[in-house]
């Protein structure tokens, strides 16, 4: 009953009046100490109700009132997923953030994936909910379907068109970063600001146009939104046990934060004179102006606003989902590529080599700059694809992908667990990812190497059960071969104009709280 009560709550509230209900309780010992400890009984109760009901597989076990095993798997996912594999199996169930979670690796990944009644947008919702983080709109006004078909629709078929601008501006983002390099060289503290900046400059040069890339707080907000509104959240572990609780926490941040206000007001007063100027002339069909090439001119052209948004809103809401769901992961996993790069020099080199092959085959010599790199010479750099694969399997990912039964009925795998409507199955990156037999490299699969794809039909966009980076089936993610694109072209780039190398050692984490390497570098102008 109470647990049907906050859920109510939470998503029939009055906005200003629940603003202020819980700024009054808030401000109260007594109604802070009630509504942590409903939450305590609430969550205990849950993990008892859980652990006593028939799941089809077996369990981690979890005692009575007890937040599960999330501190177990915290403290150490390797751990905690080698340990219980091996005890109970590929499929196994834990109480897990909480909530009651089938744990899933082996072949059975596929039937998460392309079971329909699966969604992964609800299992994410839980814990990141962009539309309510950061303000963005209703999802009923721009549903998940609508932002991934556009995509499939006006990005993926027009890469090779963007090849050339995306280029461009990844040379300016460069040249922003680094000015000019004298001979002696230059170091930096971290990668990822290089790649961040690069990445902002390019792809918003795609997204709203070569115009607006010049626009400094536009290109701020491409940047820094996902950072700065998800650092707003905080590591906040002991929130991950209480669902609703997170979410009232997300909403609340999307109603308040001041980082939340200003990437938007940034983002507002960035398009909207360039909204209104592509309606006029659309409008008054004037012959004297040049259509613009973008994503949004594309998204003016579709007439999908709902009648009761204005357009300047709308526009916003599909930017913030674009950078939410595109920027930081691109500059993250470019990060992560080029600190496996510089933690092994001799690829650098030999990836350099590979580059004056190609472009001799192509009628250049071995003087030429990145200027003359096009989408079929940059797909033909076959050993680089399969470093920036490798070093994504091997990312730290261990329990993630959670997709939510959505259906009336519990769905039952082929080996018998049972997840019952409303319930979360997790995929299991890391066993998969290191699977021998899945991998079939005949390499050890839990070293670094970096040519294990070279020849072996597996592109850095090919997915599988043996690389879930991009997720499967037709729900995974549509902007893959643009992030791809834009990861090759940075390194490609990067690696023609410098020698670059590592001054300290390079950190991977092994945490599940950050993706991204640590260490500092040095970039040499190659002669």
């Amino acid at each position: 009953m109470l647990t049907q009560y906050i859920h109510q709550f939470f998503n029939n509230f009055d906005q200003k009046k629940t603003m202020d209900q819980l700024q009054s309780v808030a401000s109260s010992k007594d109604g802070v100490i009630g509504i942590a400890t409903a939450l305590i009984l609430i969550s205990g109760v849950a993990a008892y109700k859980s652990s006593t009901v028939e799941r089809g597989c077996p369990q981690v076990p979890c005692g009575t009132f007890s937040f599960g095993s999330t501190s177990e798997y915290r403290e150490n996912p390797v751990a905690f997923v080698k340990k219980w594999e091996e005890k109970l199996g590929p499929v196994f169930g834990a109480q897990l953030f909480g909530q009651y979670a089938t744990i899933v690796s082996g072949p059975q990944v596929r039937e998460i994936f392309s079971n329909e009644n699966f969604s992964f947008m609800a299992g994410i919702q839980r814990d990141f909910d962009t539309y309510l983080l950061a303000n963005g709109g209703s999802i009923h006004d721009l549903p998940p379907h609508v932002v991934s078909g556009g995509i499939k629709k006006n990005l993926s078929p027009k890469l090779p068109f963007y090849t050339s601008r995306v280029i461009e501006h990844l040379k300016i983002g460069l040249y922003e970063q680094c000015g000019v390099v004298p001979d002696e060289g230059k170091e930096f503290d971290h990668v990822y600001p290089f790649v961040q900046h690069m990445v902002a400059k390019a792809s918003a040069s795609v997204f709203v146009g070569p115009e607006l890339a010049k626009d400094l707080n536009l290109v701020d907000s491409f940047k820094n939104m996902v950072l700065e509104v998800g650092s707003d959240m905080g590591p906040k572990p002991y929130l991950e046990h209480f669902p609703h609780l997170m979410r009232l926490r997300m909403w609340y941040i999307g109603k308040t934060s001041t980082n939340v206000k200003r990437h938007r007001d940034q983002l507002f007063a960035a398009l909207v004179p360039q909204i209104d100027s592509r309606l006029k002339a659309m409008k008054e069909k004037d012959s004297n102006w040049d259509r613009p090439n973008d994503f949004l001119q594309d998204i003016l052209e579709t007439d999908d606003c709902p009648p009761h948004m204005d357009i300047y809103s709308y526009c916003v809401d599909w930017m913030t989902q674009i950078i939410f769901a595109a920027l930081h992961t691109t500059s993250e996993n470019g990060t992560i590529v080029l600190y496996r790069l510089l933690d092994n020099p001799k690829v650098l080199e030999e990836l350099y080599e590979e580059q004056n092959a190609v472009l001799e085959e192509a009628g250049y010599d071995d003087t030429v700059g990145p200027e003359v790199f096009t989408r079929e010479i940059l797909n033909k750099f076959v050993k680089m694809d399969s470093v920036i694969r490798e070093s994504c399997r091997l990312r730290n990912d261990y329990i993630g992908l959670p997709h939510t039964n959505v259906g009336k009925k519990t769905i039952v795998l082929s080996g018998g667990a049972m997840i019952r409507p409303g319930e979360n199955a997790f995929v299991n990156f890391y066993s998969n990812h290191r699977d021998e037999k899945l991998q079939k490299s005949g390499m050890n699969a839990n070293n670094f190497e970096p040519y294990r794809f070279v020849d072996q039909g597996k592109n850095s966009t090919k997915i599988g059960d043996d690389f879930m980076f991009f997720g499967m089936f037709k729900h995974a993610c549509p902007g893959r071969w643009f992030a791809i694109q834009e990861i090759k072209t940075i390194l490609a780039m990067l690696i023609r104009s410098y020698k670059m190398s590592a001054i300290d050692s390079v950190v991977f984490p092994t945490s599940d709280y950050t993706r991204i390497p640590t260490g500092r570098f040095k970039i040499v102008p190659r002669k």
